[in-house]
């Protein structure tokens, strides 16, 4: 008898085991080898019910025992995806009396628990329910409906409701605090959401995004809503040294009413920006240059002597430039009172500006969120997923980071 161009007796035919004999010998290819390896298992989970129903009946095939506590009733073939790829007629047996509850696969289920979160991890990843079809069908020869990709996802809803209602330890000792704008789908029309954002790193070194919330805008009432919440749900700010902050009023505004008493960092980028736009074309670099040697400065001390030369030389001819930055110099160089190798992390929103990048590169392909749980969705997992990289990754490990005075 012939298998694969190969002459084997009737007694080896459709062994799978050999199968895999010949692809170690290099008969065959992976393709092979793959079909090999799904019979196999298909064969183990047929075995592995088997022994389940054993156990339910206290009986083995035509077995006669006085323990006996029921009787087959044949079996049932249904089709399971798993990770290693569609299982074609796996015969489930059944008693006579109730039902087999077996652990190869859940209830009403034809797909294996890994196989919904690695769907779930391609959609979040920024392909569309269709294309997750078309990669999915090339895995495992198996192509699930853009509706079922989509209903898949939507098993976060849970996770994300205990995101946004879980306790909060006040150990905070950085908190970030940042917006972006993205699209959203109402039902019958496209509409803007500013998307508020809490990133916090802990007493322990430990970075983690504390919270989000979609709001109409950063107005100082969205934002003392979405803080008010955060202080309710535990970070009643006992332990914040410093508040980072992108310097719109609205969000000033509300950081005063909630943690009127923690002192704020705002953020260098965004604060040269609007420098920047009241600077004339010709002076702007040879201008810029000088605030960058401000924030720069070694100590509190330096910085402050750096900030003073650089009014004196622009005050002249950039005087708004200068209006601009000595407004809100005080709290540009807080940072000044941290630890020396921080400063660099503290002195601007950078870490929230690089989740929204990872963020939009989800969003580009879809143009805009389908509906307001779709964004809550979406946003929860990208973000979950850097939370969960952050777990081993601490800014400092062990003790405290030392403070300067």
């Amino acid at each position: 008898m012939k298998q694969y161009g190969l002459h084997i007796s009737k007694k080896e035919y459709n062994n799978p085991w050999l199968e895999i004999k010949h692809y170690l010998n290099g008969d065959w290819g992976n393709e092979d080898l793959c079909r090999a390896m799904r019979e196999t298992l298909k064969q183990f989970l047929q075995g592995t019910m088997q022994v389940e129903l054993n156990g339910i009946i206290k009986a083995a095939p035509y077995q006669r025992t006085k323990n006996r506590a029921g009787y087959r009733n044949g079996a049932y073939c249904r089709n399971l995806l798993t990770k290693f790829g569609l299982l074609w007629n796996l015969e489930v047996p059944r008693p006579r009396q109730g039902g087999l509850t077996t652990k190869v696969f859940r209830k009403y289920k034809r797909r294996w628990k890994e196989v919904d979160q690695f769907i779930r991890e391609i959609f979040i990843a920024g392909v569309s329910t269709r294309e997750t079809g078309l990669v999915l069908e090339g895995l495992m020869d198996s192509k699930p409906s853009a509706g079922t990709v989509s209903d898949i996802s939507k098993i976060l809803d849970g996770e994300v409701k205990k995101y946004q209602r879980r306790a909060l330890a006040d150990d905070y000792r950085y908190l970030f605090l940042d917006g972006v704008w993205v699209k959203v789908n109402n039902g019958y029309r496209v509409v803007k959401k500013a998307l508020l954002i809490a990133y916090g790193i802990k007493v322990n070194g430990q970075r983690e995004v504390i919270g989000f919330r979609q709001a109409r805008s950063e107005s100082a009432v969205e934002w003392e809503v979405f803080l008010g919440d955060l202080y309710q749900r535990g970070i009643k700010g006992e332990r914040l040294r410093l508040i980072i902050v992108d310097g719109g009023k609205g969000l000033l505004n509300a950081v005063s009413m909630v943690y009127p008493h923690i002192t704020r960092q705002r953020c260098w980028v965004h604060k040269l920006r609007n420098v920047v736009k009241k600077l004339k074309a010709k002076y702007r670099e040879e201008c810029i240059a000088g605030p960058r040697k401000v924030y720069l400065a070694t100590n509190y001390k330096e910085a402050c002597a750096r900030f003073r030369d650089w009014t004196r030389q622009w005050q002249k001819r950039a005087p708004e430039a200068v209006a601009c930055l000595e407004q809100d110099i005080e709290e540009l160089l807080s940072v000044f009172k941290e630890d020396e190798g921080l400063r660099v992390k503290l002195r601007t929103t950078n870490v929230i500006e690089r989740l929204f990048r990872e963020l939009r590169k989800r969003t580009r392909p879809m143009g805009s969120f389908t509906d307001y749980s779709s964004c809550d969705r979406i946003v929860y997992a990208v973000f979950n997923k850097y939370n969960k990289q952050w777990e081993e990754k601490p800014l400092w490990k062990k003790k405290e980071i030392t403070q300067n005075s």
